[in-house]
């Protein structure tokens, strides 16, 4: 995802977890937050509901990548302040067409 988003010209940083990317996001309020579900230290939707409590973050746009489909997955994202939901596997060649159309 990282190599499709930049390769379309996007700056795209990257965290090991949800923990650690926190606090980049804290320090960095970047546009767009791109998240799996399952994650070391802190599942997504923990990561999802963190940011949407600062209000100084309530521009950064957060979306799900997840192997988990289904409907109750993308409502938990929502639900949890997520604008969008894509299921993996993803196609490379939409994904940044998906991506740029959910930050609409």
């Amino acid at each position: 995802m990282k190599a499709v988003l930049e390769d379309a010209g996007h700056t795209v940083d990257s965290r090991a977890s949800g923990v650690s990317g926190l606090s980049w996001i804290d320090s960095k309020r970047p546009d767009c937050l791109i998240t799996d579900l399952m994650m070391a230290e802190m599942d997504g939707l923990e990561l999802c509901r963190q940011v949407r409590a600062k209000k100084e973050l309530n521009r950064t746009k957060i979306i799900f990548v997840s192997g988990r489909g289904g409907d109750v997955w993308k409502k938990r994202a929502k639900d949890a302040g997520a604008q969008g939901y894509i299921t993996k596997p993803i196609d490379p060649a939409a994904f940044v067409d998906q991506v740029m159309e959910i930050l609409k």
